[in-house]
């Protein structure tokens, strides 16, 4: 008998062509879920993420899409029911970090980090949950971040992006928490991964590993092992709330 916490549920994870969308899928795909990796641009790096999840014993596939369109988005969602059969977990992961001063961002800047951080993720809740409402369950986890809930200085698309994340997240929660769908966010800082490795090295990267009380930076995998637990069963009781693996770099 397999066992698992995601037994035979079938989980869409967007940018999981690395870092922490990476782990959760394979972290799924570990605990008996069957896997839909998206990816927009690196289909190397998606291929990578399927063929870890199938090491494990898991179904995988790797889906292309824009999501920050929304016709694009709606095709990824009914391509994973129609290879899968039906779609239990959303992780909207795929984003993009910003920085630099407020007064040089350009309007092109904000306005593709806004569409890939916050409107992707409208897009995707927006395709995925009509077919929860039809099976009447389902789980959506949101990739926010500390800066949305505090705000960091030099960050204003990112910071603005994830706090609408974080708001999106409990509205959806409420409206349709009735219909056995639950929404949350997970909001890690700093977290090591290709993404960051510019930032890490950097002045502000050592700037912001003072703010943890840990005394370092947190592992995707361990970011990871948050969203599978608002994945599953074990979360039942979690709607609307926003999880902090941050290393105590911030305490809500």
């Amino acid at each position: 008998m397999k066992e698992g916490a995601l037994i035979d549920r079938v989980v869409l994870i967007t940018g999981s062509s690395r870092g922490i969308g990476a782990e959760v899928a394979v972290k799924a795909a570990a605990e008996g879920a069957h896997v839909a990796v998206h990816y927009q641009l690196s289909k190397e790096g998606a291929e990578s993420t399927v063929e870890r999840a199938r090491s494990v014993g898991a179904e995988a596939e790797s889906f292309q899409a824009d999501v920050g369109d929304g016709l694009a988005a709606e095709g990824l969602v009914a391509r994973v029911i129609d290879r899968f059969g039906r779609l239990d977990g959303l992780v909207n992961n795929a984003g993009r970090t910003q920085v630099g001063p407020f007064l040089e961002i350009d309007p092109s800047e904000w306005e593709d980090v806004i569409r890939t951080d916050l409107t992707a993720a409208f897009h995707t809740c927006r395709a995925a949950l009509p077919s929860m409402i039809e099976q009447g369950s389902g789980s959506i986890v949101n990739i926010a971040s500390r800066l949305g809930q505090m705000g960091v200085a030099e960050t204003a698309a990112y910071s603005a992006a994830k706090a609408g994340l974080i708001g999106l997240t409990r509205a959806l929660a409420k409206e349709f928490g009735p219909r056995g769908i639950r929404v949350n966010a997970v909001a890690p800082a700093v977290t090591v991964t290709e993404m960051t490795t510019d930032l890490i090295d950097s002045d502000e990267g050592r700037r912001r590993l003072r703010d943890m009380p840990l005394g370092r930076f947190g592992r995707a995998d361990e970011v990871a092992d948050a969203v599978i637990f608002l994945l599953s069963d074990a979360s039942a009781l979690f709607l609307g709330q926003t999880l902090n693996p941050n290393a105590g770099g911030y305490m809500p």
